[in-house]
C-alpha cells in the first residue's frame, strides 16, 4: 500500500483519481462541515478512513473508518487493516454506496 498527498483536485480531476485509488484518507484535524469529498468518495466507491470530527461523523458515521490521526500507530494499524482484512475494503465500499445515496 503506497501513500500519496494530491493536494487541492478540481472535482472532475478528483473524481477521475478516485479510480486509481483504494481508500480516502480524512486526517481533519477540526470541524469538517459536511465532508463533502468524503461523500464524493464513497459514491465513487471508495472507503473513508477518517478522524471522527464534527461534520465527518455525521455524514459518514459507521460507513467509514474512523481513527485518532494523532496516534501515529492508530493509522498505521488500520490502513494495515484495510490492506489485510479480505472482506473490509468491500464492505465498506457497501456501506460507503449506501450512505452516499442519502445526500443526492
Amino acid at each position: 500500500m503506497h501513500v500519496h498527498y494530491l493536494g487541492w483536485l478540481r472535482r472532475p480531476q478528483l473524481w477521475k483519481t478516485f479510480a486509481d485509488h483504494d481508500v480516502l484518507v480524512m486526517p481533519s484535524t477540526t470541524l469538517e462541515a459536511m465532508g463533502l469529498v468524503a461523500l464524493e468518495a464513497q459514491a465513487c466507491g471508495l472507503p473513508v478512513l477518517y478522524q471522527p470530527v464534527p461534520g465527518l461523523t455525521e455524514s459518514l458515521g459507521g460507513t467509514g473508518l474512523a481513527t485518532d490521526f494523532a496516534d501515529p500507530h492508530a493509522v498505521a494499524r488500520e490502513l494495515d487493516r484495510l490492506r489485510t482484512s479480505p472482506n473490509l475494503l468491500p464492505a465498506l465500499r457497501a456501506a460507503g454506496a449506501t450512505n452516499a445515496a442519502r445526500f443526492p
